[in-house]
């Protein structure tokens, strides 16, 4: 015996994937989608096309709140940069302190994909695809 494999997602479904990545827990996204946590997380973890969108809509929900963060970032470091010159000393160690942690995690950050990019390539495995 044969079983079919579905294509695409039911309207319930689709309706969960919305409804996990636009709630603060399993139980609101269960009763926003009208279907109990239990079937929410077998579908999350027993059915491959549910988990596969799931992270797909997870992926874009958190690419879009980075482009968020990285619009404001330039105006968040000219702000930093500005309490260097404030009066108060432990406005400007704080300032200066910031602008040094979070320069050096970019950096490291920015290291650690090129390394990861060139291990990528050189094992021929290419763009991740979640």
């Amino acid at each position: 015996m044969t079983q079919s494999v579905r294509e695409t997602l039911t309207a319930r479904q689709e309706k969960a994937v919305v409804a996990l990545i636009t709630s603060k827990s399993l139980e609101e996204a269960a009763q926003k989608s009208g279907v109990s946590p239990k079937t929410l997380y077998r579908w999350r973890h027993e059915d491959p096309l549910f988990a596969t969108a799931w992270h797909s809509a997870r992926r874009e929900a958190l690419d879009a709140g980075v482009s968020a963060l990285q619009s404001g970032v330039s105006e968040a470091v000219q702000v930093l940069r500005e309490c260097l010159t404030e009066r108060n000393p432990h406005v400007r160690i704080r300032a200066a302190l910031g602008l040094i942690e979070h320069g050096l995690a970019a950096h490291q950050s920015f290291e650690l994909e090129q390394r990861i990019r060139q291990l990528e390539e050189a094992s021929g495995e290419g763009v991740p695809t979640w």
